[in-house]
């Protein structure tokens, strides 16, 4: 590639970063408005009687259900995360998503996530960033090559914005997505995160996505590091788990294929709604709980009581088939698991710090699930500014991965791509879907 060619993609990589800040700033400006609007109206539910209240919060949650289960007719590739389509694009399995993927995932989500299904934005974010960024190349009449490239570069923009975490959003690019790293991919990933964060910061303001008031945390001493270490097997045994019940629960929803899809997220929008009503704070991705456990310290049983709903509400929302990611409700479980954890400890009498070990877990379960830890150390450390927690989360989040893979676990995108139906296919006609990706051609 010519130099002025190569200048002129870098040039497209920012305007695609420009369009993903846009769209995924605004996605988050309106998902937080829905947020607030949804425990508005369970307080207000509560004011007008049981029987109409809960008849208001079951039609709002089972019509968002329906409507956005609805909507994945019109992009199929659009239901559940989304991830795994970007990562089966890279591969070359299926193309790149079409711009109709954007405004599925954009209404779709704000739904569902808005309804108070426990599904994460940045699914729906990193892929309407890895779609307008294929559809962008496809006006441009760019070449497969730099059409790959430029997709996934959008995909991470993606993460990015919808975390507030550049250096996260760029890093799972190349470690999860495309498990290869080169500077003809480092820098257009670079550049979109750039402009795409830049945009994104601006409309929704500078401040990390959690607000921790503590952020000051002492280097761990020898009976710190001990537990960091044993939590962090802890927590690669954990990841597991949680990814069987994800992949057992999308096995139990074909067994009704009897029903309408739209059917069976209505009934999970009736569970939705029972929460809404009798515990609005349990509901939706769990953003704001996530952050009031990285600044106080839960009694056990409410950990208990949080832990065993939202281990199985997540799952039983993302089943649907609905526009909704994994992350958030990941980072959440992580945090219950990391206060949960330091109770026991301090039943020994350590006496340990149970907001570190929250946001720890958070990167923790994130390597142990997703297998990228060195994207789950940046991700956190963006979004919490918890820099004093680096070599925390680095010890913890790599004996994460490294118990996870003992376990022959298979990371979950990974296991969701595998369900691709022209993943399958592919499988059957013995072409190898594991494995290192095809390499692409460079760009210069």
């Amino acid at each position: 590639m010519s130099l002025l060619r190569t200048c002129w993609f870098y040039f497209v990589c920012l305007i695609a970063g420009v369009l993903t800040g846009f769209v995924g700033g605004y996605f988050q400006v309106f998902l937080h408005r829905a947020d607030h609007l949804r425990l508005y109206l369970s307080a207000w539910a509560h004011q007008i009687g049981f029987f109409e209240g809960f008849c208001l919060i079951l039609l709002i949650c089972v019509g968002a259900a329906v409507i956005g289960r609805a909507l994945v007719r019109f992009a199929p590739t659009a239901g559940g995360s989304g991830i795994q389509y970007v990562e089966a694009a890279w591969r070359q399995e299926v193309e790149p998503a079409r711009l109709r993927v954007v405004f599925v995932k954009f209404i779709g989500g704000l739904l569902t996530l808005g309804s108070g299904m426990a599904l994460g934005r940045e699914g729906p974010t990193v892929q309407m960033g890895a779609a307008l960024g294929a559809t962008l190349g496809r006006w441009l009449k760019f070449t497969p090559e730099e059409l790959r490239f430029l997709t996934i570069a959008s995909a991470g923009t993606g993460l990015g914005v919808a975390f507030s975490s550049p250096l996260g959003g760029s890093m799972f690019t190349f470690e999860e997505v495309t498990k290869d790293i080169r500077m003809n991919l480092v820098i257009p990933t670079l550049i979109c995160a750039f402009a795409g964060c830049t945009v994104s910061m601006t409309i929704l303001g500078m401040q990390p996505d959690y607000h921790v008031i503590s952020r000051a945390f002492a280097l761990p001493n020898f009976k710190e590091a001990a537990a960091y270490i044993c939590f962090g097997v802890f927590m690669g045994a954990m990841g597991p788990l949680y990814n069987k019940l994800v992949l057992w629960l999308l096995d139990a929803n074909k067994y009704f294929s009897s029903l309408l899809p739209e059917v069976k997220a209505a009934l999970v929008g009736v569970v939705v709604a029972a929460l809404v009503y009798f515990a609005p704070g349990l509901s939706g991705g769990g953003d704001l709980l996530a952050q009031q456990m990285l600044n106080y310290s839960f009694p056990i049983m409410t950990i208990l009581a949080i832990g065993l709903i939202r281990w199985f509400f997540a799952p039983l929302c993302y089943s649907t088939g609905v526009p909704g990611g994994l992350f958030s409700p990941l980072l959440l479980m992580g945090g219950i698991l990391g206060q949960f954890f330091i109770w026991i400890l301090n039943l020994f009498g350590l006496n340990l710090n149970p907001m570190a070990f929250c946001a720890v877990g958070m990167s923790a379960f994130f390597a142990s699930t997703i297998c990228a830890p060195i994207t789950g150390v940046l991700l956190i450390l963006e979004m919490t500014a918890c820099w004093d927690l680096t070599l925390p989360m680095m010890i913890a989040s790599a004996l994460a991965f490294f118990t996870s893979q003992a376990l022959k676990s298979m990371p979950v995108y990974t296991a969701l791509r595998l369900r691709i139906p022209e993943v399958k296919a592919l499988e059957e006609k013995g072409v190898k879907v594991l494995g290192p990706a095809p390499i692409p051609k460079d760009l210069s």
